[in-house]
């Protein structure tokens, strides 16, 4: 459940362009609402590409990435591609080797199919669509010819997909959290607070214990309720070369860290069962990193903390204006 974020992204691109002149270069016709949302969902994962600034991109064979969608709609993941397309636009994807151009629009292609058929299959909405009509939906966006349906249409017929989704991933997500906190609350030894929260010590800390105002190191794991690591400081410390624990102020974290780390002991490595209530609520956490929702609306979470120091608030996190907490934390 981490890679609901293509369509989102590309709603942002739809909300925010015009309509196009240009006619479709072939007969095609739109029998009823089916065919009409398969084609909009196509259009509008080609506006995922070609609405990027990215001039690179614009500089690929639009055909070809066509090509490479329609060869993919499956829950196949194209392992090679990744390693194509950082070959084609190098290890920061600011370069273009043209001896790639090819095969990595193919993979461009397949890898927005790849990630397309698993959000709806997760949806379950594979039954709501045409994938034939989706594929002429995203060849004509890509070229810039999607013009059988008015844009103002096709925000309204996406919007109204996106709700029925999110519902669906709301009950999804309520269930799998339900699920994961009442098991929590079964392990031996585990504390449980009237408001929902669970601690689990995984070993014991020997010193003292942070304030609600205190600034922290730690590190930790966060773990989805069906079980998928969705962020990791010891990874990130591992990308940028660091050997830095993550500082934080407690007065600037999510409540269930607020209310639970004051009851971990230093040195100490706890698992922390988060309800969404005291979690990221309603609206999740979209990262501006990544382009994606990193943690779905309604989810709630598990942590794995490693508090490693404490001290009063300024100590390792300088107060700043308009300051930036570190991903995944505010």
């Amino acid at each position: 459940m981490k890679n609901f974020g293509v369509l989102l992204i590309a709603a942002l691109v739809l909300l925010s362009c015009g309509g196009k002149n240009e006619a479709a270069d072939e007969v095609v016709e739109l029998k009823d609402f089916k065919d009409r949302l398969s084609y909009v969902l196509g259009s509008i994962n080609a506006q995922s590409i070609v609405g990027q600034p990215d001039q690179n991109i614009a500089r690929l064979d639009m055909e070809k990435i066509a090509k490479g969608f329609e060869a993919n709609l499956n829950d196949n993941m194209p392992s090679d591609c990744e390693a194509t397309l950082q070959k084609l636009l190098g290890p920061y994807y600011q370069d273009f080797d043209s001896t790639y151009a090819d095969a990595g629009a193919d993979c461009l292609g397949r890898l927005t199919a790849y990630a397309f058929y698993r959000e709806m299959k997760e949806v379950g909405a594979l039954d709501k669509i045409d994938l034939k009509m989706t594929v002429t939906g995203f060849r004509h966006g890509l070229l810039k010819k999607d013009t059988l349906i008015a844009e103002a249409e096709k925000k309204e017929i996406f919007t109204n997909f996106i709700k029925d989704v999110e519902k669906v991933m709301q009950k999804k997500n309520e269930e799998a959290g339900k699920k994961m906190m009442e098991d929590a609350k079964k392990i031996k030894g585990a504390q449980v607070f009237d408001n929902g929260i669970v601690i689990q010590e995984l070993r014991a800390g020997k010193g003292g214990s942070p304030s609600i105002t205190d600034d922290v190191k730690i590190d930790y794991i966060l773990i989805s309720a069906l079980g998928d690591t969705l962020q990791s400081s010891y990874e990130m410390r591992k990308m940028t070369n660091s050997t830095e624990a993550v500082k934080l102020n407690l007065g600037g974290v999510i409540q269930g860290w607020t209310f639970a780390l004051p009851k971990m002991k230093k040195g100490g490595k706890y698992k922390l069962y988060v309800p969404w209530q005291l979690a990221y609520g309603e609206q999740g956490m979209y990262n501006p990193q990544t382009q994606t929702l990193d943690i779905k609306p309604f989810e709630s979470l598990c942590f794995v903390i490693e508090l490693i120091d404490y001290a009063k608030q300024g100590t390792f996190v300088k107060p700043q204006p308009d300051m930036q907490l570190p991903e995944g934390m505010q």
